[in-house]
């Protein structure tokens, strides 16, 4: 479970989200003719209820921050094609629960979208990621997130195209091609510590680097199919100690340069190549029956002597596993019964020899009905019986501290940069980070919405910008980062200026 401790009262806050909660559901306009906003930024601040709908109507909606999203809204574009949100380096930052975005296309941005704080249950659909900077591109760090239908592209320099650390995530339908990752580590797609991943229907093609990795023995009971996975120049499936009892079924894995199944470490007992229920397949008019498995290209060197696209003989996956039914053509190739859905998973049962008609047998007497037997009476309970021999007992006190998960102190709880002028850096100002908690932290860091924009642009924690700030703090131990606030030469405001910091902490 993961908690968050911000370092700024946020009363305020608190009260408005409470007030929002109390109002009705509306929809908005964004842009266009007679809008009820202008601007992404207004509409988010302006609208009053969680389950507001935005409605953005087409155009170029340019940020100069990250956006921060503390409500349970609805985003919708007119279409991805014509809806452009140009993040201008920044990032979304979903941070409440049942976030909605879709038909948009995000460009140029660090992460395009971040799941923070409380954001479980965020849909993201119909969407294109055109161009993240980010080693991270899309964060999917809160359970029960569904990606869907969207495309990544024009991605380099990356680690991760799209990472997952929570349970219940499902990546489906989406197109992931021509991304070139950095390094010998990159992936495409990776699950750490992810339970209960489903990835399907995907098309992982032609990408420099892993196309999945299943990362750490939490990430068990995975779900792979109906992806295509293919001219990846790393491993098209990795096991990187990965957990248990995932099955990986009806895929087109093949011509992936690293091997189209790979592995690392300790490999789980239990991987299932082929579908967990029995389907009814065709192909070119012959049916077949049972439980298929995936597309192998020239790595499975089997036969198919009964033309219905199921190997004849089964293949061997890491000299550990089996696909049992391994198909000889591309998934595609096939007509599944029900539209590719599993049948009903009853099992096959042979056909029974018909039995002889039986002769009809003569009518037999009524028998008399069995007089009821009297209830028995109900016996004594047992006295417990002495154990053999005597017993003597000592009491012995027990006691324990427990301590909390998290429990994090700041040395500070204010910042003043002094007097500045536009072009020049403040004197670093150290703030001291203590882990009291039980369990290893990591802080991240945002600059609050309704902050001066010379805070959005200009505040650098330990050489860093603030959006890619972030520090694991191992627990009892104290961490000391320093913050800078950088004037921008264009600033042209004078005064007293202010700003909120929020630092946040995770459990990991």
């Amino acid at each position: 479970m993961k908690t968050k401790t911000i370092f700024k009262t946020v009363l305020i806050a608190f009260l408005v989200l409470l007030l929002a909660g109390t109002a009705c559901a509306k929809e908005w306009t964004v842009g266009g003719e007679s809008p009820d906003f202008l601007t992404i930024q207004a509409a988010i601040a302006g609208s009053t209820a969680n389950g507001d709908t935005l409605n953005v109507r087409a155009g170029t909606y340019t940020f100069t921050a990250n956006q921060s999203i503390s409500k349970s809204i609805t985003i919708k574009g007119e279409s991805n094609e014509t809806v452009i949100f140009d993040l201008g380096g920044f990032t979304f930052i979903p941070r409440s629960e049942d976030f909605v975005v879709s038909d948009v296309t995000f460009t140029n941005g660090s992460y395009g979208i971040n799941l923070q704080a409380s954001a479980t249950n965020a849909l993201i659909e119909n969407c294109t990621f055109d161009g993240m900077k980010h080693s991270d591109g899309i964060r999917l760090t809160r359970d029960g997130a569904v990606f869907k239908n969207n495309t990544v592209k024009n991605m380099n320099g990356f680690t991760t195209a799209l990472y997952t650390n929570a349970s219940g995530v499902q990546i489906v339908g989406n197109t992931f091609s021509g991304l070139s990752g950095s390094g010998s580590a990159a992936r495409i797609i990776c699950a750490e510590n992810a339970p209960a991943v489903e990835i399907r229907d995907n098309q992982i093609t032609n990408n420099t680097g892993e196309a999945i990795r299943l990362w750490k023995e939490d990430t068990a009971d995975a779900v792979i199919t109906g992806n295509v996975i293919s001219g990846n120049t790393l491993k098209g499936i990795y096991l990187y100690n990965a957990g248990e009892n995932s099955a990986i079924y009806l895929n087109d894995i093949f011509s992936n340069a690293g091997g189209n199944v790979a592995s690392y470490g300790t490999l789980p007992v239990v991987v299932i190549f082929n579908s967990p229920d029995q389907l009814t397949t065709s192909l070119n008019g012959n049916e077949w029956i049972g439980n298929p498995g995936n597309y192998w290209g020239n790595d499975y060197i089997g036969t198919d002597a009964d033309g219905n696209g199921i190997g004849t003989t089964p293949h061997m996956i890491l000299s550990k596993y089996t696909d049992e039914n391994p198909l000889t053509v591309s998934v595609t190739q096939f007509v599944f019964d029900e539209s590719g859905e599993p049948t009903e998973p009853t099992e096959p049962t042979e056909p029974t020899e018909p039995t002889e008609p039986t002769e009809p047998t003569e009518p037999t007497e009524p028998t008399e009905p069995t007089e009821p037997t009297e209830p028995t009476e109900p016996t004594e309970p047992t006295e417990p019986t002495e154990p053999i021999g005597s017993k003597t007992g000592t009491s012995i006190p027990m006691t324990t501290n427990v301590i909390p998960s998290i429990s994090v102190s700041f040395s500070i709880d204010s910042l003043d940069f002094g007097d500045l002028s536009a072009g020049q850096t403040s004197s670093p100002k150290e703030m001291q980070i203590t882990n009291n908690g039980g369990c290893d932290i990591k802080v991240t860091a945002e600059v609050m919405e309704d902050s001066d924009d010379l805070y959005k642009q200009g505040i650098w924690i330990d050489s860093s910008f603030w959006p890619d700030f972030e520090k694991i703090i191992q627990k009892k131990t104290t961490s000391t980062s320093s913050v800078v606030l950088k004037v921008p030469d264009n600033y042209e405001g004078t005064g007293d200026i202010q700003g909120t910091l929020m630092l946040w902490v995770e459990a990991i």
